[in-house]
Parts: C-alpha cells; structure tokens; sequence
C-alpha cells in the first residue's frame, strides 16, 4: 500500500483523471493499493444518486439556486447526490481492489464502505472522541452531526473516490445545496467536535498530522512502501502514466 500527499489545492476534474489512470493500473496489478490524500479547491459534485433506504425519495435532488462564482460544479462517477468539497477539507480517495490481498474485502462493496468508516471512528477513539456510522447513511457522525461523507465508484473491482472529512473548512457553503440528502444543518467538523472539549489541535499543521495518522490506521498489518509520499499534482500525474507506458 502506498499514500500519496497532493500538494497545495486541486482542481476535482484533474484528480478524477488521476484516479482513472491509478484504477486501470491497480485493475492490472501493476501498483498497490494508492491513498490520495489532498484538499479540492471549492466546488459542488454531483453524484451518481442516493442509495435506497426502503423508503421511497427522489435519488438526485437538484439544486436550490445557481452556485457563486466562486464554487465550480461537477458531475461524479461516485454514489451519493450533492456535496461540498473545498479548502480545509481532507480528502482521502483509496484506489483499492476488492480481491481480500490487502485493505480491500474480497468482492465485497458494503464490507469495504464500513471498513473505510471504521479507520476514522477508530482514530477518533484515539483523541476520546465517540462516533458511529449510520445504517443506510455512510459516512461518520459525532454529536449530532456529519463530519465526514462517504461515496465511492467501483470499475473491475477496484473502488475510487472516497472519504471527505470536514476539519478546518468553512460549513456554509454546504447551505447552498442538500448534502446527500441531509439538511446542511447537520454537517460538523472535527476542529467543531474538539473545540467543544478543549482538546489541543494545530490549526495550522493539522494536515500532515491527520494525514500520517490516518495513513496509520488504515495500513494496520498491510505493508507500506514509504510513509505518506508528498507529490505535485503533475508529479503524481507522472508517475500514473510512467505505469501506464510500461504496457
């Protein structure tokens, strides 16, 4: 298993074209399981549509109002409906196949989602913070509220996109649509959750450290090549399509 740490903030569109290229090259075997860890400049995805619950609901719900100039929009291949991703933001996009070698369960999607929520509930527990997932809502929740969202796409048994975890980033632009269906009432963040119980958290450094910890936890027993690897947004380009030439 290898992570690789996107420098600055990325556009969604570029890093959508980086993980088709990690998928084909993890469907061959020619890389292991990749992590993506960066943060997207501002921007309003649409996914694939919302899961069913048993209860009947509309699966995409369209936007309120036109998005601010400042917010870009995109469809996704991911599950889920509307989302928000901007600066703040960690997101953790796993490129890893589903054959039960490593992270991944064998041929086992449901299994994948819960192990994936299961590597941030268990970090939290780490810092004493109690969280939980919710049955027929992926992602993970802590007081009420959803720090972090889950939607995943899945070609040849290989999952992409993945886990957005609210830290630093501003909530408000969550106002502009219904996240996943949710109220954006709902949304929270991890620097919300320890500010309320005064636990210490660098504003500044926070995402090298989460990074690193989380890397941790979701390696467990599974071998890493080299930590977390910090790369351009070109240079991770490079190094997908220098796997890619040697077909």
């Amino acid at each position: 298993m290898q992570f690789w740490s996107l420098q600055g903030l990325v556009r969604y569109e570029e890093v959508a074209e980086l993980q088709r290229l990690l998928v084909e090259r993890r469907a061959a075997g020619e890389i292991p399981d990749t992590v993506l860890f960066l943060e997207h400049e501002a921007v309003v995805t649409r996914g694939r549509g919302l899961q069913w619950t048993g209860t009947p609901r509309e699966r995409s719900i369209p936007l309120a109002a036109p998005l601010p100039p400042s917010i870009a929009f995109a469809e996704s291949e991911r599950g889920g409906d509307l989302t928000y991703h901007g600066p703040g933001q960690l997101v953790m996009y796993p490129i890893v196949k589903l054959d039960g070698s490593g992270f991944g369960p064998n041929h086992d999607i449901a299994a994948f989602l819960r192990k994936l929520e299961v590597v941030f509930v268990e970090w939290l527990k780490g810092l004493g913070l109690q969280s939980e997932s919710r049955e027929n809502a992926t992602g993970v929740w802590a007081d009420g509220k959803k720090i972090a969202s889950i939607g995943i796409a899945i070609r040849k048994w290989v999952v992409w996109h993945g886990l957005a975890i609210n830290v630093v980033n501003d909530l408000a632009p969550f106002h502009l649509i219904s996240p996943c269906g949710f109220s954006p009432d709902v949304m929270g963040s991890l620097s919300g959750l320890v500010d309320a119980r005064g636990i210490a958290f660098d504003r500044e450094g926070w995402r090298q450290w989460l990074e690193s910890e989380l890397a941790r936890v979701m390696a467990g027993g599974v071998a890493v090549r080299s930590g977390v690897e910090s790369l351009t947004l070109a240079e991770a380009m490079q190094r997908a399509g220098a796997a890619q030439s040697r077909n």
